[in-house]
């Protein structure tokens, strides 16, 4: 029997892929993951795949003490889980964009508040202490963050998960 282009197509997609066993495995972690394979309709082997993969990604760093790389890997994991629940609440969310500068009237058209993630640069230009504490419901994933003199940093870094650095321009 002759193998045609689909199943020799098939066969090239599964070349990384083997079957492996692991000892030590904590049963109700796999039983969570088994769950959650059934919820999402995909395979327990995508599931774990993509875990790995995501925690190689945090722990990756050269010279990463691996109890570092799990603190990371809790915090984006629980960042994650926010995120998730702030998408069942009333919040316009902003995100994935290279460079954004937002002012004061256009945070306030939006007429909720909003939740700015996944951006390298942020600049938050005349906002003021109410319109931030009413309008800015969370800023995550931001390299850089260029807020107001007039904002107290320590407010602002209470609904901060994930910036890099803050500055302040007069």
């Amino acid at each position: 029997m002759s193998s045609g282009p689909d199943q020799q197509g098939q066969n090239n997609n599964n070349d990384n892929k083997k079957t492996i066993t692991v000892r030590g495995i904590d049963s109700d972690l796999y039983t969570r993951i088994v769950n959650l394979s059934r919820q999402s309709g995909k395979t327990v082997g995508e599931i774990m795949n993509q875990a790995m993969s995501t925690f190689l990604g945090i722990a990756g760093k050269a010279g990463e003490k691996l109890d570092d790389a799990v603190y990371k890997a809790r915090e984006t994991g629980r960042a994650f889980i926010e995120g998730f629940n702030e998408a069942k609440k009333d919040v316009v969310i902003v995100s994935d964009v290279e460079e954004l500068n937002a002012n004061k009237n256009e945070i306030v058209a939006m007429g909720k508040p909003v939740s700015f993630r996944n951006i390298k640069k942020l600049v938050l230009e005349d906002i003021d202490d109410t319109t931030f504490d009413k309008y800015i419901d969370s800023i995550i994933s931001v390299d850089e963050l260029v807020i107001p003199r007039s904002l107290n940093k320590f407010k602002v870094l209470q609904k901060c998960r994930f910036v890099k650095r803050i500055t302040q321009v007069p």
